[in-house]
């Protein structure tokens, strides 16, 4: 797992970006609430838990760098009588610094007295926060917040965002980040093969998604994401997650799906016959796919310009469908493909990074290609979990089947 030192390494590179005279503020996160009294799994805001390795809600990262002199201070919430009896959940000042290795760790109740901006005339001139934006425009959450009341306190403190250079720095991957990641992988090919263990006609999608499920459950990992089985035309609708048809007898499942491992994730996609054999048109257009993904495979290495991959994948999917006779020029590909071919993963699924620069060595990301063709009832995605090697890249999914002869043998060993 992270260790202290991981994320203490962190937090010095976060104050290496402050300038003299600087107050630094990132934010756990709050927990939110389902129906009623019940509260949703809390999973902490990632920058947060990249610099301090804490992962309960309402706590407050300060970093300071003041005359050349860094001091870090981790508030966090005050846990009460009823939370350890109700929910198991008590910390303590000392517990959670032996826990972080921070040295100063405070109740939230001391934070606003201890802000160095109203102490000291001058003494701080910049304040960093660390703001994302997931729920739209005009939304706000709690470092928006803070940030508001900072700049009506004092319009003359220069305020710096630090979510982007947080993300370039989570771009590269550590050794331990690499082996969380191999794990989520190698727990998400165990869920694969229970699927197409069990896999076969008249049963409905979400049938076949517990599978997946009790793997994950009864390897005490998370789903880095809600599952997408979508059979036949559910294929063909890119964030489908429904997972209520009944499959039939010659349809085809496209699976999107990960586990999630000491907060690290994989993502895979894999389309499978129900049945357990491709039709030659199923075959046909499959391996369209797996050769555009394959052509981007083996172009993954340091220094490849990252987004060039997109449109390899492209080129050769293309090619391959002016020669079956479905498209007549290559721009028409358009019609049957309209999603980027991969992303960056890390803490997030969809993590964050500059898709603008080449490829690093231990840079982690994935490729998807896909076609769907609605007059066919047919979506096919084929996407693979990557790490960049010192002169390629190490397919972290590589356990799940993926060619037409390697899932059709598979699947034949569960026939009844």
């Amino acid at each position: 797992m992270i260790t202290k030192d991981f994320h203490a390494s962190k937090r010095k590179l976060y104050s290496d970006l402050l300038e003299d005279g600087s107050a630094g503020f990132v934010f756990s996160g709050g927990q939110r609430g389902d129906r009623g009294d019940m509260m949703h799994h809390f999973t902490p805001y990632a920058n947060f838990y990249y610099l301090t390795g804490f992962t309960q809600p309402k706590a407050v990262l300060m970093i300071t760098k003041i005359a050349g002199k860094v001091r870090e201070v981790l508030f966090i919430d005050h846990p009460n009588e009823m939370a350890k009896r109700w929910l198991g959940i008590f910390y303590t000042k000392e517990s959670v610094k032996e826990e972080t290795g921070i040295e100063n760790v405070e109740y939230l109740e001391t934070f606003e007295d201890s802000l160095p901006f109203f102490s000291g005339s001058g003494r701080v001139q910049n304040v960093y926060i660390d703001i994302a934006n997931w729920e739209g425009a005009f939304s706000t959450n709690e470092a928006q917040k803070f940030a508001a009341r900072v700049h009506e306190y004092n319009p003359t403190l220069k305020m710096h965002n630090t979510f982007y250079d947080l993300g370039l720095m989570r771009q590269v991957k550590s050794p331990e980040e690499i082996a969380l990641h191999r794990k989520a992988c190698d727990i998400t090919a165990k869920g694969v093969e229970n699927i197409l263990a069990h896999l076969r006609p008249d049963m409905y999608e979400y049938e076949i998604e517990a599978h997946f499920d009790y793997t994950l459950r009864s390897m005490n990992a998370r789903h880095a994401f809600p599952t997408i089985a979508a059979s036949e035309a559910n294929a063909c609708c890119m964030h489908y997650e429904d997972n209520h048809r009944k499959m039939l007898d010659g349809d085809m499942i496209l699976f999107d799906l990960g586990a999630e491992w000491g907060y690290y994730a994989a993502d895979v996609s894999r389309t499978f016959p129900v049945n357990g054999k491709f039709t030659e048109q199923q075959k046909e257009l499959y391996n369209v796919v797996l050769a555009g993904l394959d052509a981007a495979l083996a172009a993954s290495k340091p220094g490849q310009p990252k987004e060039e991959l997109q449109e390899l994948s492209k080129s050769v999917m293309a090619d391959e469908l002016i020669r079956l006779g479905y498209i007549q020029k290559p721009e028409e590909i358009s019609k049957y493909y309209f999603h980027g071919s991969g992303h960056y993963i890390g803490l997030y699924a969809h993590d964050v990074g500059n898709n603008d620069v080449p490829l690093e060595e231990n840079m982690m990301f994935t490729l998807e290609p896909g076609l769907y063709f609605d007059d066919l009832k047919l979506g096919i995605r084929i996407e693979d979990t990557l790490l960049v090697t010192k002169d390629g890249c190490e397919v972290l999914s590589g356990k799940i089947p993926k060619t037409v002869e390697e899932i059709e043998e598979f699947m034949a060993q569960y026939k009844r």
